[in-house]
């Protein structure tokens, strides 16, 4: 008995540590300056409009996100987060890369990092930062777009 306990724990850490090294390799976790994630642009999601419309209800989405986090409500975060949201952020990233390809690198990696932190870390203070931080890169993509700035 102890020793199948001790064959299904040694199998959990190899299947585990699979896990974690295909993470880091898929997101660029080794700093050796080689490709990452961010290196092309996100592949689109679902459906989302790229308009003025589209950045408003952007900006309100990740606000709510915003909220729930900064209340410490991870599951409304979250659902905040993935769905509509999550699938402009992508849909956006190729055409801010035509006009903005270091914004848009920056929107790439700030979008793989609440993410990652909502799949993995889950640290309610984190990911409040995160989706501010988005929120403002959003608005800046919008700019670079030549829509308006939403939220003010």
């Amino acid at each position: 008995m102890r020793g199948d306990i001790a064959l299904f724990l040694g199998l959990v850490a190899v299947i585990g540590g699979g896990i974690i090294l295909a993470v880091v390799f898929l997101f660029g976790g080794g700093g050796d300056g080689g490709s990452s994630a961010c290196d092309s642009p996100l592949p689109p999601l679902g459906e989302s409009e790229v308009s003025q419309l589209g950045f408003q209800t952007e900006e309100v989405g990740l606000t709510k996100v915003i909220e729930a986090a900064t209340v410490g409500n991870l599951e409304a975060a979250e659902s905040a987060f993935f769905g509509d949201v999550h699938n402009f952020t992508h849909n956006v990233d190729a055409p801010l890369r035509e006009v903005d390809e270091e914004l848009a690198i920056k929107l790439c990696e700030e979008i793989t990092e609440i993410e990652e932190e909502l799949a993995f870390g889950r640290r309610i203070s984190v990911i409040a930062g995160q989706a501010t931080r988005l929120r403002e890169l959003i608005q800046d993509a919008a700019e670079a777009l030549g829509f308006a700035r939403p939220g003010g």
